[in-house]
């Protein structure tokens, strides 16, 4: 961008430049988030987790799974995030309890996307897998409130921190085996 902008300022004039460089950067900006780069937090060696591509469907804990959705929610990467969360439960072995999205990232979610999240939540409720999300903002909580999916996903499934997601999902794991 910088070598097409420089160009265009010496060949071309100063006003034409920056109009190029406002136009590439706006198309750059696009690109990534139609196609953000979302990611898994699997385990590391240290205790703690790191970033996996999606195509590695890494669990935090067997049937906990945190998806890192990296960039706002609107409806030209709507189908991205459907596409990915399909992939990660089909793929997930063993079979997921709790898919976490971890939402740090996110600044907005649109209507298109509300309804993409609706459609995600009916269909991991359909398979006994519960959504919860983790690092929230409060303008993103204001919107979910707004297109009801807070009460819809459930108030207590929203946490904090990724941490305090593997604290509870380890609690629930320990009260379930002790009923066994």
């Amino acid at each position: 961008m910088a070598l097409m902008t420089a160009v265009v300022v010496v060949f071309v004039g100063v006003e034409q430049g920056i109009l190029l460089a406002m136009v590439l950067s706006l198309m750059e900006h696009v690109r990534r988030s139609y196609r953000s780069q979302n990611v898994v937090l699997a385990p590391d060696k240290m205790g703690g987790w790191q970033a996996v591509p999606v195509t590695t469907p890494e669990q935090l804990r067997p049937g906990l799974l945190v998806y890192r959705f990296a960039h706002t929610m609107y409806y030209a990467n709507a189908p991205q995030l459907s596409e990915q969360v399909a992939d990660l439960v089909n793929g997930a072995e063993p079979p997921l309890a709790w898919f976490c999205i971890e939402a740090s990232a996110v600044a907005d979610v649109d209507f298109s996307a509300a309804a993409t999240l609706r459609e995600i939540h009916g269909i991991l409720t359909g398979q006994g897998i519960r959504l919860v999300c983790a690092d929230v903002v409060d303008l993103v909580k204001a919107e979910l409130d707004r297109y009801a999916l807070t009460d819809l996903i459930g108030k207590d499934a929203f946490y904090a921190t990724v941490s305090d997601v593997v604290s509870a999902y380890d609690q629930k794991s320990a009260g379930s085996e002790a009923r066994q």
